[in-house]
């Protein structure tokens, strides 16, 4: 059989911490500008990243340009005269259905299609100026709420019982159709 054997206990010293320091409290208002500064510090270079990004693809695209052939520019020609055809067949259709989403959110009446010029609401690439169309939407007069004429709704005068107590027996004599007085 053997011993227990007691655990043996030496003295432990505590970690050693550092003090902590702490910076003071900041105001809410310093806090927003110091976020606001931070803010404007991103959307600057995001602009500045944006202007470096359309410069290397004019570039790009200017290049490709430079080194095309003849059939090869014959070809791009072709299809962008292409996509502007089938753009301009389907354009106005777009337009119309661009305006009456518009119209249906902003909740207002559009004038018949055929007193609009909708070619004038394409944008360059034959596709709706949403800009011009929603300028134009908000440029309508919003529609009054009619409210149709609600036959029989209103205080009933036609001889029916009124009501005049809410104690339970009465009301259970009023519901079986016996009478309360």
């Amino acid at each position: 059989m053997s011993t227990p054997v007691e655990p043996t206990t030496e003295p432990t010293t505590p970690p050693a911490t550092e003090p902590v320091v702490t910076e003071p409290q900041k105001t809410p208002e310093e806090l927003v500008a110091e976020l606001t500064a931070e803010r404007d510090k991103w959307k600057a270079l995001s602009k500045k990243n944006e202007d470096n990004f359309k410069t290397a693809s004019k570039e790009r695209d200017d290049l490709k340009a430079s080194q095309m052939t003849e059939a090869e520019k014959a070809l791009e020609q072709a299809r962008t005269e292409g996509r502007n055809s089938a753009l301009s067949e389907v354009g106005t259709d777009l337009v119309t259905a661009e305006m009456a989403l518009q119209a249906a959110t902003a909740g207002v009446t559009l004038p018949s299609a055929e007193f609009l010029n909708v070619s004038k609401f394409l944008g360059e690439d034959g596709r709706p100026d949403k800009d011009a169309v929603k300028s134009f939407v908000e440029s309508l007069p919003k529609a009054k709420a009619e409210f149709p004429n609600l036959q029989g709704a209103g205080k009933q005068t036609g001889g029916a019982p009124e009501m005049t107590s809410m104690d339970p027996k009465e009301l259970a004599d009023f519901i079986t159709g016996g009478s309360i007085f």
